[in-house]
């Protein structure tokens, strides 16, 4: 790799920062399992503790597959095996509400085909989801991970599973399997079977008081279009982003705190085919499963994400599966996913390579800023 070539990088990060588009950003570059490439911009720095918010998904998918490996649970299980608020579902269709043909599965969720969608997606579930919070609000309790997937089980869903792909609460719903299964609290249980085996120290759900002064502002676009600095009751709507106190809940879909370093960590894990420095996290042939398109042609025609235009999906990761339609000199097979503030990694095994991404603007990444970055690591390729 032609390391001259990333310097490219800070001139593009620097002049994001310069006109006012973001406050800080890092980004940090592993080929053939060197570092590369490492730097931050503007407010940011080298340890710095982001919000990762989506990029907790995949992190749960690798917590599922554990539990797969070991004969745990069955992808074909029946999601209501183990969350009792996802028996007797329904769907809604053109004629309303109606009884659903075929339970969720727990590949359906991994694959984001189970229907289950975000409770705001969809009016009546998003207004049965409301009027369950309202009342643990009145009785001044919290629910718990589990009660908040048998919450999720309780609406309706978008269509019928497997029918096509929707953006949503399936990983906040296998974090609760995953509870269960495993008997231990999520967090607690992606402590001791993947932060610690790879040495995550900075991340996960809460974040220890003397290092909460490391940690970046939330950012979104004031009247004006400039930056400013987002509120704690801002945050609030945002479940699980708040760092102050250990939460009710730890959802597998968001509110994992990490850092560049950490992350990388776990992208090199997946790189390493589930071993990162002589820890194995997963098995060879089952990071090769979920490292794939696992979406039909026919799922895939309901992604709306500007963002995948090229890529399938699976195991809760985007896969390139198109370089034209991307837009993109990256490899066929190329991995990854994002973040709601515009966090981003991707994993190359073609080309032994890892990419992470952070900053903290609520209105989320510029995606040719984004497609910018990763052509500039490719050109830099030799």
């Amino acid at each position: 790799m032609n390391t001259k070539c990333l310097e490219r990088l800070t001139e593009i990060f620097n002049n994001e920062v310069s006109s006012g588009k973001l406050k800080g950003c890092s980004i940090l570059v592993h080929h053939k399992n060197k570092k590369v490439f490492q730097q931050s911009y503007g407010t940011d720095k080298s340890n710095s503790i982001y919000r990762i918010f989506s990029m907790t998904k995949p992190i749960t998918a690798v917590a599922t597959m554990i539990l797969y490996e070991r004969g745990l649970l069955d992808l074909f299980d029946l999601v209501s095996k183990y969350l009792p608020g996802f028996c007797n579902q329904t769907v809604l269709d053109e004629h309303g509400e109606r009884p659903v043909g075929k339970e969720v599965t727990i590949q359906q969720l991994l694959n984001m085909t189970s229907g289950v969608v975000y409770p705001e997606k969809l009016y009546s579930a998003g207004a049965k989801f409301e009027e369950i919070v309202e009342q643990f609000k009145k009785e001044n309790t919290y629910p718990s991970t589990v009660e908040v997937c048998n919450l999720v089980g309780k609406a309706p869903l978008a269509f019928e599973p497997g029918q096509e792909w929707a953006y949503g609460a399936s990983a906040d719903v296998l974090g609760g399997i995953v509870e269960i299964i495993s008997g231990m609290r999520y967090g607690d249980f992606l402590k001791k079977e993947i932060f610690e085996p790879l040495g995550m120290k900075d991340t996960g759900f809460s974040i220890e008081d003397e290092k909460k002064e490391r940690l970046v502002p939330m950012y979104k676009k004031d009247v004006d279009g400039s930056l400013v600095e987002i509120t704690k009751d801002d945050l609030a709507n945002y479940f699980v982003v708040l760092p102050d106190t250990e939460p009710s809940y730890e959802l597998g879909g968001a509110g994992l705190f990490s850092t560049l370093a950490d992350y990388s960590k776990f992208a090199e894990m997946l790189l390493g085919y589930g071993t990162y420095e002589e820890k194995r996290i997963l098995g060879r042939k089952t990071v090769e499963f979920i490292s794939q398109n696992q979406l039909t042609s026919e799922q895939r025609k309901s992604i709306w994400f500007d963002s995948m235009y090229g890529y399938g999906y699976g195991s809760l990761m985007r896969v390139m599966i198109d370089q034209s339609l991307a837009g993109s000199n990256g490899s066929i097979g190329e991995y990854g996913w994002d973040g709601l503030p515009g966090t981003y990694f991707m994993v190359d095994p073609k080309e032994e390579l890892t990419l992470i991404y952070m900053q903290q603007n609520l209105h989320g990444a510029s995606l040719s800023l984004r497609r910018k970055m990763r052509q500039i690591v490719y050109s830099s390729l030799r």
